[in-house]
């Protein structure tokens, strides 16, 4: 009895492995399929690094333009020679001033302007001086040819002149002499600035002083 269980086992166990062989070297008659699995395809993408300072080009270009108001701009030196003197910038914001004296005077090396003003203060108005070409640079009204081939201008901020007659002293020809033209106003449409230009014969050296006691802008334009 335990023999014919020992060979019943051992029959048993021979066909597993029999089958187990068949299956290895793929013999089984039912073999299981193959599912391949398409290769995902990677869509180029440009890598966008956004910082928070950034602005969207797109945006930028979707913003309706601005037209801002002309402003003399001084051409390069290496083009143009100008500004032969340098463009200038100074004074201070935050107080309202009133032209006591505008005046002019010839000087064996110079001629010069002052602009003084009727409060007494530690700064000047703020102000900005350029030299532009005449040309390049009209006046907003236009390009004269009369204003020679350069011109300084200055604009003063919070600057009025209602107690003084710049209509008695200005526009001003000035015949003979070897830097300038003519002296007038510059075409400013802003009720906070007070515009004056200097009409040139051709681009000038100059020179932008700011006294106090009393306050004053000076500019001295240098003769050839």
């Amino acid at each position: 009895m335990r023999k014919r269980r020992c060979f019943f086992a051992l029959t048993f166990l021979s066909l597993a492995v029999l089958l187990a062989g068949c299956k290895a070297l793929g013999l089984s008659s039912q073999q299981s399929p193959v599912v391949i699995l398409p290769t995902p395809t990677a869509i180029p993408v440009t890598p966008v690094i956004a910082f928070p300072t950034d602005i969207p080009t797109l945006a930028a270009e979707a913003q309706p333009s601005v037209e801002l108001s002309p402003t003399p701009t001084a051409a390069p030196q290496a083009e143009l020679s100008y500004p032969i003197g340098v463009s200038q910038e100074g004074g201070a914001l935050g107080q309202i001033w009133s032209l006591a004296d505008f005046r002019y005077a010839f000087h064996k090396d110079r001629l010069r302007l002052v602009w003084e003003m009727a409060e007494p203060g530690a700064t000047v108005p703020h102000y900005l001086v350029v030299e532009v070409d005449n040309a390049a640079t009209p006046f907003p009204t236009g390009y004269d040819p009369a204003w020679g081939a350069a011109r300084i201008d200055l604009w003063v901020s919070d600057l009025y002149a209602y107690d003084f007659p710049l209509g008695d002293v200005l526009p001003a020809t000035l015949p003979g002499n070897p830097a300038a033209v003519r002296l007038g106003l510059y075409p400013l449409f802003d009720d906070s600035l007070l515009g004056f230009s200097i009409g040139l014969h051709d681009p000038m050296q100059y020179e932008v002083y700011e006294l106090t006691d009393p306050v004053r802008i000076v500019i001295d334009v240098l003769y050839p």
